[in-house]
């Protein structure tokens, strides 16, 4: 079952970029904006651990405000490019965006991307301030499986307890708030995610570790965690939040 399940995540990923193609040729990238692509975060080489950098072109003595964007894609398909107009209109709000790329499912689980995530952040607060941005306004966005990273990247951050469950050591790089778009914050409901992604992205026996009870974005310590949050849903949204998870 998992190497029909490993082909079929391919699959999908390989249709997705396809998409992308015909999909960019209908866009045009705004003007005003300096644009900075595949800067490595990392020193291993690798195309998943690149990022790009917008900043107004009307702003050069100017701090900035700074947005972090992680794309989405269900964890398993996605990256930055898919993004860049998107980033490319924040920035012409006035912030100065990082979009970053990280590994994907199979080829890694949740905790590999959020290590990612990480790196991309500790790279970032290096390199921020000549860059022109702000660290005291430092916000997060993301979209999908995005928005489930950095829920749960802004928990680890500010939470021990979350963290040693996760095993995964959190970047310093201080978060004001966090953008949430159509966030895939469950994976282990009883749906065509959840029956299929969680030994993926938890590992075989997830429920038998101390991270268990936090794949439940419900879960209080997790939520109490978490930094100011700015939820985007939409009646059409396909991963519309439940009522219980705004109430909460």
């Amino acid at each position: 079952m998992n190497s029909v399940m490993t082909k079929q995540f391919y699959k999908q990923r390989s249709d997705f970029e396809k998409s992308c193609v015909t999909r960019d040729e209908k866009l045009t990238f705004p003007d005003g904006v300096d644009f900075s692509e595949n800067i490595a975060y990392a020193d291993d080489n690798k195309k998943a651990h690149r990022m790009d950098i917008f900043r107004p072109q009307n702003a050069k003595d100017t701090m900035l405000p700074v947005i972090i964007n992680v794309h989405g894609g269900g964890l398993l398909l996605g990256n930055k490019e898919f993004n860049r107009y998107f980033c490319a209109l924040l920035c012409k709000k006035g912030f100065l965006v990082y979009s970053i790329e990280y590994r994907l499912v199979p080829d890694c689980m949740i905790f590999d991307q959020l290590r990612d995530v990480f790196a991309a952040m500790d790279f970032i607060k290096k390199r921020v301030k000549p860059d022109g941005g702000d660290l005291s306004h430092v916000y997060m966005v993301g979209d999908s499986g995005g928005a489930c990273l950095i829920t749960y990247a802004n928990a680890i951050q500010n939470s021990y307890k979350i963290a040693k469950a996760a095993g995964v050591k959190p970047s310093d790089l201080h978060v004001s708030a966090l953008g949430l778009i159509s966030g895939m914050f469950y994976t282990t409901k009883f749906d065509k995610i959840g029956l299929f992604l969680p030994k993926f992205l938890y590992g075989k026996n997830y429920k038998k570790t101390p991270f268990s009870k936090y794949v439940n974005p419900e879960n209080k310590e997790l939520v109490n965690s978490l930094a100011p949050a700015w939820l985007v849903t939409s009646h059409n949204d396909l991963l519309i939040c439940d009522k219980e998870v705004i109430e909460v």
